[in-house]
């Protein structure tokens, strides 16, 4: 139930026969390749079943337990007629092994002529939506403006070149081709000389979110589930009834919430961590600087050797890149699995911001694998979901509001005191060292000191020295409090809560003004929830680990 790595497919139907053995050789091994690289995941192959290319794939994928879904750009019965003889038996024998058929919708406005390759061209375009890498046995012919063959499928997936009011400008780094060169049966007798080749936007692209989608994968089987706060989207006795489509949505979901919290626990604890190294590093040195114990000198090392391995144990885990990364992925969820169980078509992915598209492309991706099925019926009744998510989501982020804003005042105390503290020991200092300087010239400790603080010979300890060690321990201690308090963004969360409290109730007052249609509130909701988590996680991400002392 996790994320699948969807590989689509689009190829010439006249390959040569002389070719096919080479080319069903080359797509195995590629495909195997893909398989043996990203173990934690399963492997969806998005197929029309046409003759030739598409289904020399098909069969390629089963034969690697691959699941197999089948958009088809009209009915069955339909589509039929465009085989014969052994080809029919291959597209029905494969239409009885997939695991999803249904037909591909109408992605672009519908022309008055509704042509065969009007249904090509959408089966194409819906294809190369919903893949994560498009499998294309190809000639490398260029594309042609409204055509439906393989080249306008490549050019679709590369650079979505069509219309669909769903669909926004395509991140420079999403989109990836697989290009194994297959001529056409018109073309030269000469033999075929095996090319694969990547087609990038931006290279290295694919295996970032491939690699990032693995990843999630892995922490979702490997990190055990725990108990949690969250509240579920829907009461499990509901969820029952749901289609597959709609179950594995909430499932990812529920496993990136739990990941997300769960890789905060770890951040945060870095960071408390780090801010406790900070003080004692300071307090330490002024320990060995005051009062000349080599034991401090000692001490100050093993300090900064045991950072560095913290540091790096951190850095290692990632904790909180991933902590954002999956808390933009339940956030996601959450809005998506709303929108689907409305009965609405929308890939929520497509409201990302330039920015999140660029950032988070493995998010968005993740959104369309989950979406390839059949177009969506409404599950839930209106009502029902304004009360689990609009009503739910305005109760969760007002007791957040109040929640973050206590802690927020909490830390803002704690730093003035603390500051009040350093400045009163600062004029109790400056007033000894002007008006009582002998007193601050005692020895406070007269007997001889214990061997394990490796003193220095003659080393006296004053009054002087104490003072010094505590206004510089309280500076230190008021600045890293301060740093670690920063960290959190404590302010900038309660703020983030309070828009998030009326934004919701401002979906519920239009909701139920019955001015516009319940699902524009659900979709310019789900827009608005999309853009302040990236808004979120913007600020978030500047928060990161760092190695400064």
């Amino acid at each position: 139930m996790g994320i699948p790595i969807v590989i689509g497919v689009t190829g010439h139907r006249a390959l040569r026969e002389q070719d096919i053995p080479v080319l069903r050789q080359i797509v195995s091994s590629e495909l195997t390749k893909l398989t043996a690289a990203y173990t934690n995941s399963s492997f969806v192959m998005l197929n029309s079943i046409a003759s030739g290319a598409d289904m020399l794939c098909a069969e390629a994928a089963l034969a690697l337990g691959m699941r197999l879904v089948c958009s088809l750009p009209m009915p069955a019965s339909e589509y039929r007629k465009d085989f014969s003889g052994e080809d029919l038996a291959a597209f029905d024998a494969l239409l009885q092994k997939a695991d999803k058929v249904f037909v591909a919708p109408d992605i672009e406005r519908k022309n008055e002529d509704l042509t065969r390759d009007y249904h090509y061209r959408q089966a194409g375009i819906y294809i190369s939506a919903h893949s994560h890498l498009l499998l294309a046995l190809w000639d490398g012919s260029a594309a042609k403006q409204d055509g439906c063959g393989t080249a306008e499928v490549v050019d679709f997936m590369l650079n979505a070149n069509y219309q669909d009011k769903y669909n926004d400008f395509k991140a420079t780094n999403d989109g990836a081709v697989l290009h194994v060169f297959a001529p056409r049966e018109s073309d030269d007798d000469e033999a075929l000389v095996p090319r694969v080749s990547l087609l990038e936007n931006e290279p290295g692209c694919l295996e970032k979110m491939l690699k990032r989608t693995d990843a999630f994968n892995a922490d979702a089987k490997r990190i055990p589930e725990r108990k949690s706060n969250a509240e579920p989207l829907v009461p499990d006795d509901t969820l029952v009834d749901m289609p597959d489509s709609l179950k594995q949505i909430h499932a990812v979901y529920q496993a990136a919430d739990r990941l997300s919290l769960w890789f905060q626990a770890r951040y945060l604890r870095a960071m408390k961590y780090f801010s406790l190294f900070g003080a004692l590093l300071v307090l330490f040195f002024l320990l060995y600087d005051e009062m000349e114990s080599n034991l401090f000198l000692l001490c100050y090392g093993i300090l900064i050797l045991v950072y560095v391995l913290q540091f790096v144990r951190s850095s290692k885990i990632r904790a909180h890149e991933k902590h954002l990364q999956y808390r933009m992925l339940s956030e996601t969820m959450r809005a998506q699995f709303y929108l689907r169980a409305a009965g609405m078509r929308e890939n929520i992915g497509n409201a990302f911001t330039w920015t999140q598209k660029q950032e988070s492309t493995w998010v968005k991706d993740a959104v369309s694998a989950l979406l390839v099925d059949e177009l969506p019926k409404q599950e839930m009744q209106d009502d029902t979901i304004k009360a689990l998510w609009i009503d739910g989501q305005f109760t969760y982020h007002q007791s957040a509001f109040r929640r973050t804003s206590k802690k927020h005042r909490l830390s803002e105390s704690t730093a003035t005191w603390m500051m009040i503290i350093s400045i009163a020991l600062f004029f109790a200092v400056l007033t000894l060292e002007f008006f009582f300087d002998s007193f601050m010239t005692q020895t406070l400790f007269t007997k001889p000191f214990p061997p394990i603080l490796m003193y220095h010979n003659g080393q006296i300890f004053t009054l002087r020295n104490l003072m010094k060690i505590l206004l510089g321990a309280i500076s230190a201690i008021t600045v890293f409090v301060a740093n670690y308090y920063g960290k959190l963004s404590l302010g900038r969360k309660s703020i983030d809560h309070e828009r998030m409290f009326r934004l919701y109730a401002a979906a519920k007052s239009q909701y139920e003004s019955n001015r516009i249609s319940h699902h524009q509130v659900f979709h310019s909701l789900a827009r608005e929830e999309i853009i302040e988590i990236g808004n979120w996680f913007s600020y978030c991400r500047e928060n990161s680990p760092s190695f400064r002392v």
